[in-house]
Formats: structure tokens, C-alpha cells, sequence
């Protein structure tokens, strides 16, 4: 239920508005942006909004009950707002959003209309789309372990316990050359066998993408250099020289925890589960005399 102040639903009613949209924006790495589409900025609840055409409501939906709302919003790619960079690097996903309707005659009247967080974004050459999704979404989310025969833990993380920060598990190194968008022949890397950083980050620590991570689809060995291919092509175009530092891959085999990092203490998978070829199988026939 909105709770609209006595004054602002005075205006209303007198028919004579002075009413914008207000959008904050809230980001997993902490940084809060504030935008309004008034033609000046705009000083409350302890921030700056920002005055911006860039940025567009779309349809937004409540439902009832434990029905999730939805919604949807646009804007216009700026590198003084919402830039190409930032959406590229997921600094937006899942990041909490707030719709307000606010008198910029006094800002002090205002009432929340919105509020979720943001789904999908689709981004075009110079603008965006964007999926809001309601609290209630939240509930249709699975959580807690799904059995599977291979390991659900993170390479080096709480679970797996596996100390990946020694070589050759994790070495830093340098682009060789570069032959596409994202394949690369790596300089001052060594690796123990084949395939060994697929799977695996490289996390970028010089150039225009420093501090950026992305995972290793392939690494192969051809004529004596190391090769790896990434997922997708970095933000910018890397360069020969830039440096960063790479981390072994693990397909979360049994075979892989057991033989790669000697840690199948820790292994979180089921590797002797029957599977959908044990469901099907019909018992025996029995043999008459």
C-alpha cells in the first residue's frame, strides 16, 4: 500500500501537478546513482539526482499475492550516466532499483512506486533495455545443493578448500600476440599438462580491461606457444603487453579433483549416483529350464 503525503494528494486533487519520475539505482559494488528526468537536479534523502533524458520507464506490473511484479525500462548509453562499459562488465546485474514520483517544487512529497531489482539487459549500439523484476521474483528461485555426479563447490573456494594461489595453479602472465577478439599466445606461463587453464579466469591486470574476469573456454598448445580462447571478447581490445594473472580450470570431475589437485577429500560431488540409465533398465529375463 502507497502512502501518499496529505499535501502531495492535495495537489493531486487540486488538478495542478509538478510531478517528475525518479529513478536510484543501487549496484553489488556499492556505488548508488540517483537520475531524475526533471530539467534540473535534483537534493534529497541525502543524495544528488541527476537530471537525465537517457533514462525511460517502461510498463510496470504489481500482482497480487505471491505473484511476482514485473517492468521494464530504457535509456540511452552516456559516459556521464549509464555507460557501455559499465553494462558490459555487469556492474548492473542484479542491481536494486527504486521508482519514485516526486514534486520537484519539494521534493519532500514524494511517494515510491517501484521498487526490484534489474533482470536481463539487452544492449544495443547506443541504448539499452532492461528487465525489472519484483521482490516476489526472489521466491522463485532454487535454492540449497543439487546432486550431481560432478563437483557443485567453486575451485578454491570455502568448500573445496583446495589452495589454488601457489604455481602452477594460479601464474601471472602476458599476451604474446594476439590472433582474435578473444584468443590469445600467452608469454611466461608454464603449464603442467595439457588443457590446463580450460576452464579456468584470467583476470586482467594491466590495460582497459584491468580488474575485469573472464573464463577459459579452451587452452591448447600450437607451435610451442600457449593458446587459450576466451568465452567472449573483452570489453576493449587487448594488446600485446598487457599483463594478468590466470587460474587452472576444473571441469568438476572426480577424475580432475583426484589427478589435478590431488583434493578428492573435498570433492562435493555424487560420482556414483545412479543415473537415468538405471531408471530405464529393464530386470533380466529369466532363463526356463
Amino acid at each position: 500500500m502507497r502512502i501518499i503525503p496529505p499535501q502531495m494528494q492535495a495537489n493531486l486533487d487540486a488538478g495542478a501537478t509538478t510531478l517528475c519520475w525518479c529513478w536510484r539505482i543501487i549496484r553489488k559494488d556499492g556505488t548508488v546513482l540517483g537520475y531524475t528526468e526533471h530539467d534540473e537536479d535534483l537534493t534529497f534523502d541525502g543524495m544528488v539526482w541527476q537530471t537525465t533524458n537517457a533514462l525511460q520507464p517502461g510498463v510496470l506490473e504489481s500482482a497480487l499475492g505471491f505473484g511476482s511484479g514485473t517492468g521494464g525500462a530504457s535509456g540511452v548509453l552516456t559516459q556521464d550516466g549509464i555507460s557501455a562499459d559499465d553494462l558490459d562488465a555487469g556492474l548492473y546485474n542484479r542491481a536494486n532499483v527504486e521508482i519514485w514520483r516526486v514534486d520537484w517544487n519539494d521534493p519532500d512529497l514524494r511517494v515510491g512506486i517501484w521498487a526490484g531489482e534489474i533482470g536481463d539487459i539487452k544492449r544495443g549500439e547506443n541504448g539499452f533495455e532492461a528487465e525489472l523484476l519484483g521482490p516476489a521474483r526472489k521466491l522463485e528461485r532454487s535454492f540449497g545443493r543439487v546432486f550431481t555426479k560432478r563437483c557443485d563447490a567453486e575451485l578454491g573456494d570455502g568448500r573445496c578448500r583446495k589452495d589454488i594461489s601457489p604455481a602452477p595453479f594460479t601464474q601471472s602472465g602476458s599476451i604474446l600476440r594476439v590472433l582474435a577478439a578473444n584468443r590469445f599466445a600467452l608469454a611466461g606461463v608454464s603449464v603442467a599438462q595439457s588443457n590446463w587453464f580450460e576452464a579456468g579466469l584470467l583476470n586482467w591486470s594491466t590495460g582497459p580491461n584491468a580488474g575485469q574476469s573472464f573464463r577459459i573456454a579452451d587452452h591448447y598448445q600450437s607451435g610451442g606457444d600457449e593458446i587459450i580462447l576466451l568465452d567472449r571478447s573483452p570489453i576493449h581490445a587487448a594488446s600485446v603487453g598487457e599483463t594478468f594473472s590466470i587460474i587452472a580450470g576444473c571441469n568438476k570431475s572426480l577424475e580432475h579433483c583426484a589427478g589435478k589437485f590431488t583434493n578428492i577429500i573435498n570433492f562435493r560431488g555424487c560420482p556414483f549416483m545412479p543415473g537415468n540409465d538405471s531408471l530405464i533398465a529393464s530386470a533380466p529375463k529369466s532363463v526356463g529350464p
